[in-house]
């Protein structure tokens, strides 16, 4: 399988999306294109297979956070179909590369997310911090600064 991750797409085929969390599958079927043509709430990337090159298999969507000098890892999801195989490595990689380009570009101090609770250690893996303050029932907030993903792609 050659995977490859490009912006969202009009005709992408996303009725069949199940990664497992209703509000995840239900942004990408219903708010992802729409907020995107908005072009002021968020851009989402998608995987896909070059021998299947319209059906979704995980998606990320990138916006700027509130405070205005971090970008917001709004969502990461991988299709259930596909977990397990490397593909929200291929996203997340994907998702830090375009975060620092936009630091390069506008200046940016981090990249901002809010991980389900099952979800921090993954996070954590890629050097996410969790911040504290955070609930203790609903996501976990958690920053990424700009100079560990620099450091990590100079390696």
């Amino acid at each position: 399988m050659a995977i490859v991750i490009r912006r969202l797409e009009e005709h992408d085929e996303v009725e069949n999306y199940d990664c497992g969390d209703d509000a995840l599958n239900n942004y990408l079927k219903r708010h992802a294109w729409a907020n995107q043509l908005k072009g002021s709430i968020g851009v989402s990337y998608v995987a896909v297979d070059e021998g299947a090159p319209r059906m979704v298999l995980g998606y990320f969507t990138l916006a700027m956070a509130r405070v205005p000098r971090d970008v917001f890892l709004a969502r990461l999801a991988v299709d259930r179909r596909f977990a397990g195989g490397g593909l929200g490595h291929a996203l997340i990689s994907e998702a830090l590369r375009i975060s620092l380009q936009v630091a390069d570009e506008v200046g940016c101090r981090s990249v901002i997310s809010d991980a389900y609770l099952d979800r921090v250690g993954w996070y954590a893996r890629y050097g996410f911090v969790p911040i504290e303050g955070a609930t203790a029932t609903g996501p976990q907030r958690m920053f990424l600064d700009m100079r560990t993903v620099r450091a990590a792609v100079r390696r």
